[in-house]
C-alpha cells in the first residue's frame, strides 16, 4: 500500500511538469509572431551594421586612392616647378652677367631676381604640399603619430 501511494504522488509530479511543458510550448507557439519579429529586427540590425561597415571600407579605399592620386599629381608638379626654378636661376645668372658686361640695366637684373625668387617659392610650396599629402596618405592607410612631449 505504501508503494501505491508513492506512485500516485509521482503521477501528479510528472503530470504537473507535463502541464508546465505544455504551457511553455503553447506560449512559444501562440506568441503572435513576437519571436519572428525579434528575429526580423535582429536580422535588419545585422544588415545595417554590415552596410555601415562596407560603406566605411569603401570610404577608406576612396580616401587612400584620392591621396595616392594627389601624391602623383604633386610629384609631377614639384618636378615641373623644380625645372622652372632651375631655368629662372639660369636666366638670373645670365642677366647678371650681361649687367656686369654693361649690356642691360639693373632693372632687368631685379626683374630676373624677382622671377627666380617667385619660382623658388613655388617650388617650396609644391614640396610642402607634397609632404602634407604624404602625411594624409599615411593617415588614410591607418597610420598615425604621437606628439612628443
Amino acid at each position: 500500500a505504501g508503494t501505491g501511494a508513492s506512485r500516485v504522488a509521482d503521477l501528479f509530479k510528472a503530470s504537473s511538469s507535463v502541464w508546465s511543458l505544455g504551457l511553455s510550448a503553447a506560449q512559444l507557439i501562440f506568441d503572435f509572431g513576437a519571436t519572428g519579429a525579434r528575429v526580423d529586427g535582429a536580422t535588419a540590425q545585422h544588415q545595417q551594421a554590415v552596410a555601415r561597415y562596407r560603406q566605411a571600407v569603401l570610404a577608406a579605399f576612396q580616401d587612400v586612392e584620392d591621396q595616392l592620386s594627389a601624391t602623383r599629381v604633386l610629384l609631377t608638379q614639384q618636378e615641373l616647378r623644380r625645372q622652372a626654378s632651375t631655368a629662372a636661376d639660369q636666366v638670373e645668372q645670365q642677366v647678371l652677367n650681361r649687367y656686369r658686361s654693361g649690356q642691360v640695366g639693373y632693372t632687368e637684373v631685379i626683374t630676373a631676381q624677382a622671377t627666380a625668387l617667385s619660382a623658388r617659392r613655388a617650388l617650396v610650396q609644391a614640396m610642402a604640399d607634397r609632404q602634407t599629402t604624404a602625411v594624409a596618405l599615411i593617415q588614410s592607410l591607418g597610420g598615425g603619430w604621437q606628439v612628443a612631449k
